[in-house]
């Protein structure tokens, strides 16, 4: 097997991570390679536990968004779900994980769930806790009950599998990670793909993550914007929300990919072989993004103290 390489590459949460903090940036997709290794430096294997970190709602997201791939696997093969048992089992899942993760399974076995109010002993409620369970509950039962989830599946199933996609397409040298959650042909030929989301969304990043689908349907598919259908689906309504977008549109897009990799490269001491060096990457002033960032044991431990709730 060949070694692996940290080579450059964009996502929208990559972009993200790199406008809020450069040196959270750094820790994240530099400082923390290679911390799968059983002989990583001590150090760089702590970056990439805390690498793994999610907030709870991240992971209530994360819960609901593997759900819905599971429904869609069974609807593949032929299969009706009993709603409120698969409901129940998906909590049943996040009460392993929250075990797991209370218990800092994590420490030994990255990969499992890592939640950042257990590793910062955050104090959360008992109520919160169970209000997210119940929310992600909701945003099933509304997946199941939306217009839009009959429509799929009135379609064949052999035109809504994007499981043989790429997850990644080049764009002018650089390789952007931007897949969307769900995709189908529909009857008239259009494709149409979905964003789940079980929080707020909305605003002008949503807009720019759909026009990211856009352009990956222009450049994976090669499928112009005037035959896309972008919905952004709010499980928790439920409201479904159609975009469209033109050639002009998606020349914005791509602007603002070039601006983002233009900017990452030139905090890089060589771009070409993508080497950081982390006097380079500057900390934010900004310490409620500190308090809440997965990196702050390392970077920040004087505000290591759990935030409040």
């Amino acid at each position: 097997m060949a070694d692996l390489t940290n080579d450059f590459s964009w996502s929208r949460s990559r972009d993200g991570a790199f406008q809020e903090c450069k040196r959270r940036y750094f820790y994240q997709y530099y400082g923390s390679w290679g911390g799968w290794a059983g002989d990583a430096p001590p150090d760089v294997r702590r970056l990439y536990i805390l690498k793994q970190l999610a907030s709870r709602q991240m992971w209530g997201g994360r819960i609901a968004h593997d759900a819905i791939e599971m429904a869609f696997n069974a609807f593949r093969e032929g299969l009706e779900i009993p709603v409120e048992p698969f409901v129940r089992d998906a909590v049943e899942r996040m009460r392993a994980e929250f075990r797991s993760s209370r218990a800092g399974v994590y420490n030994d076995k990255p990969k499992t769930t890592a939640l950042f109010e257990h590793e910062y002993k955050v104090v959360i409620r008992d109520e919160a806790w169970l209000a997210l369970a119940t929310s992600v509950q909701t945003c099933l039962r509304n997946f199941f009950r939306l217009p839009l989830l009959a429509e799929i599946r009135r379609t064949s199933p052999e035109h809504w599998s994007i499981e043989h996609w790429s997850k990644t397409f080049d764009f002018e040298g650089t390789r952007v990670w931007s897949a969307p959650d769900f995709g189908y042909w529909t009857p008239e030929g259009r494709l149409a793909l979905v964003d789940w989301k079980t929080g707020g969304g909305g605003g002008e990043d949503a807009s720019f993550q759909l026009g990211c689908y856009a352009l990956y349907a222009h450049e994976v598919l090669g499928v112009p914007p005037h035959n896309v259908d972008l919905y952004e689906v709010n499980l928790r309504e439920p409201v479904v929300t159609p975009h469209t977008w033109s050639d002009d549109r998606l020349e914005g897009v791509r602007e603002r990919l070039r601006l983002s990799v233009r900017g990452m490269k030139s905090y890089l001491k060589d771009p070409d072989a993508n080497v950081a060096v982390i006097t380079d990457f500057e900390l934010t002033e900004n310490l409620r993004i500190c308090r809440w960032c997965n990196f702050k044991a390392v970077c920040r431990p004087d505000l290591d103290a759990a935030p409040a709730p």
